[in-house]
């Protein structure tokens, strides 16, 4: 009798486990990513293109206002060493981000927010984040524009 009350409660509670096994997930896909985004910060700071340039996908698309869309992690470093050449190691601009919304859905994730520069917020940004065969998140599409002040 007590096997077959095991055996019928049973599908009552997989999905408890499944909800469980997913809110792990995205918990550790949010570590993940918060993690990508504490590298931009210190790339930034240190004025480092090639630090910054390693966080997105091989293929990732970046997109800056007024410009053609700019494609491939090596023409985005490109972008990056013009932008942090000006700066100094360790004198880089202090970046940090705000995010507003995350979904995450499987392999695939997006988050909306503002970026701030010392302390202000200077624009608003989507990232479009892909999960590595690896297991590691990376940026895939990355989009910003400022706030026009």
């Amino acid at each position: 009798m007590r096997a077959s009350m095991l055996f019928l409660a049973l599908p009552l509670l997989l999905p408890s486990c499944q909800l469980s096994r997913q809110a792990v997930n995205t918990q550790s896909a949010e570590a993940a990513m918060q993690e990508v985004y504490n590298t931009f910060t210190r790339a930034y700071k240190q004025a480092d293109p090639a630090m910054v340039a390693d966080l997105y996908t091989e293929d990732a698309y970046y997109l800056e206002p007024n410009t053609m869309i700019i494609q491939g992690r090596d023409t985005i470093q490109g972008n990056f060493t013009r932008y942090l050449e000006r700066f100094t190691p360790g004198a880089g601009p202090d970046i940090a981000f705000e995010i507003l919304e995350r979904q995450i859905s499987g392999n695939q994730a997006y988050d909306i927010g503002y970026y701030t520069f010392n302390g202000q917020r200077s624009g608003k940004f989507i990232v479009l984040w892909q999960r590595q065969p690896n297991g590691t998140w990376m940026i895939h599409a990355d989009g910003f524009s400022g706030l026009g002040k």
